[in-house]
């Protein structure tokens, strides 16, 4: 799942979409700022940093904390560009029942329209007693709300 340049993208359009997810990371997750403000890490490297403060908001049940993770990760789902929507999927949602004590916290928190990408990618880390237990979790989910971040 790389990046490459489609016909008509420019640098610059790279550069501007690059500036959007670190400012919009910036302003959603003041705690992760400067992960988000240096230059020399991806979105990658944020995520991870995301996904930890997430795991730490979960245990504390900080729905301040946890919709603004969560929010963030789902408004990158739905960039334009492949690549913060590959980044978000790989970087985060592959990765939130990491802590599996945490699965029936985090699968409230999951968004519906993510799930048939995440699910592949869960399919090919997990054994299928634990997919099992995860379809269970997320059977029935609504859709985010609209006044999701």
């Amino acid at each position: 799942m790389g990046v490459g340049r489609s016909a008509g993208q420019d640098r610059a359009t790279i550069v501007t979409h690059v500036v959007d997810w670190r400012e919009r990371a910036s302003a959603l997750v003041p705690e992760l700022r400067a992960v988000a403000e240096t230059e020399e890490w991806s979105c990658h490297v944020f995520f991870s940093e995301l996904s930890q403060l997430a795991q730490e908001a979960h245990r504390e049940q900080d729905d301040d904390v946890l919709r603004r993770a969560y929010g963030f990760a789902h408004w990158c789902f739905h960039q334009p560009e492949q690549f913060l929507e590959n980044a978000a999927l790989i970087s985060f949602y592959e990765h939130v029942f990491d802590d599996w004590d945490l699965r029936e916290e985090v699968a409230a928190w999951l968004p519906v329209d993510v799930l048939p990408k995440v699910r592949a990618l869960w399919e090919w880390r997990w054994p299928k007693e634990q997919l099992s237990e995860v379809d269970q979790l997320l059977a029935g989910l609504a859709p985010p709300s609209q006044d999701a971040v």
